[in-house]
């Protein structure tokens, strides 16, 4: 499990290099901030979503139910901001310098806005190449701050 704060994936591979990070901010005002920022160098799709910590974790892509990501209503979660930039380039091949790859590169970024009441919020992140696969829930431990999670005692 992971704690209130930062969060990350990271994965390279010989044809893909992967980073995922997020972070869950507690706004302190009754509202929470989920901020995720992605760079891919290879080819590949990458789905990030907010889900209840009931949503099962399916590798296999055809089973894999997606939730979109505008569809957050359920958590009372709006979408604050969200863009993609995409390049495509061809380089030497990491795996033999003596041939060109085409290479995609991309970068993402999403924010959702969260208010009260809340649910608690999962991330579901997934992304598929040719060579790798990666399906991850994360669900922070919302207790971590609360100190009427940690009564005092003696």
């Amino acid at each position: 499990m992971f704690s209130w704060g930062d969060f990350y994936s990271n994965i390279k591979t010989v044809k893909l290099n992967l980073l995922i990070m997020g972070k869950i901010v507690d706004h302190g005002n009754g509202s929470l901030g989920v901020y995720f920022h992605h760079n891919s160098t290879g080819v590949g799709n990458v789905s990030v979503s907010l889900v209840p910590p009931i949503k099962e974790v399916e590798f296999d892509l055809e089973r894999q139910s997606v939730v979109n990501p505008k569809d957050s209503k359920t958590f009372n979660c709006r979408v604050d901001y969200e863009k993609t930039e995409r390049t495509k380039k061809v380089m030497l091949c990491n795996y033999d310098p003596s041939k060109t790859c085409a290479q995609e590169q991309t970068q993402s970024h999403v924010s959702w806005m969260c208010s009260k009441p809340f649910q608690v919020i999962c991330i579901y992140v997934s992304f598929y190449s040719t060579d790798y696969r990666l399906v991850q829930k994360v669900c922070p431990d919302y207790s971590y701050q609360n100190p009427a999670a940690y009564p005092p005692t003696g």
